[in-house]
């Protein structure tokens, strides 16, 4: 990464600390693009996404599920009343969650946050750990504690 390019992952890695959050970061040589390409080191099974979301009402929403599930749109659109959802663009990525797309933690700016129940199944999640190279490890328990988040079936 050249100097130019800002660091997110040490943005994230302040947040944490500064909440007394145990993470763990786990690199990459490359950008993680795949839950395949994750899984050639660590269990796919525990590894979750942080999908960044507009809603009709133009508001973010950050879906947070396990990497192997999809979305279901009809149900974020019963959950938060709007008439429509849609995958936010990568420069809305970045301008809502504050992280690039490939990159985005649960820990973010976007504070209308879903968590799929089945995420709680695992003591430890692994998420996007701020840039595209990195993952994080963290307590699942303080995905709820943290961010507060609405947890509901959302998931296909």
């Amino acid at each position: 990464m050249n100097q130019s390019n800002p660091n997110y992952s040490e943005s994230l890695r302040t947040t944490l600390v500064s909440k007394g959050i145990w993470h763990r970061f786990i690199e990459f040589d490359e950008p993680v693009r795949t839950v395949e390409e994750a899984a050639r080191k660590v269990s796919a099974d525990r590894i979750i996404k942080s999908i960044v979301l507009v809603g009709s009402d133009k508001k973010p929403v950050l879906a947070i599920l396990p990497a192997r599930n999809k979305i279901s749109y009809k149900k974020i659109k019963t959950l938060l009343k709007v008439r429509d959802v849609r995958l936010a663009q990568p420069d809305e990525v970045l301008e809502h969650s504050g992280y690039p797309v490939g990159g985005v933690p649960p820990f973010n700016k976007i504070t209308r946050i879903l968590l799929d129940p089945t995420v709680q199944l695992n003591v430890r999640s692994i998420a996007g750990g701020g840039d595209p190279d990195k993952l994080i490890e963290l307590e699942t328990k303080d995905l709820v504690m943290f961010l507060d988040p609405i947890v509901a079936d959302f998931s296909t």
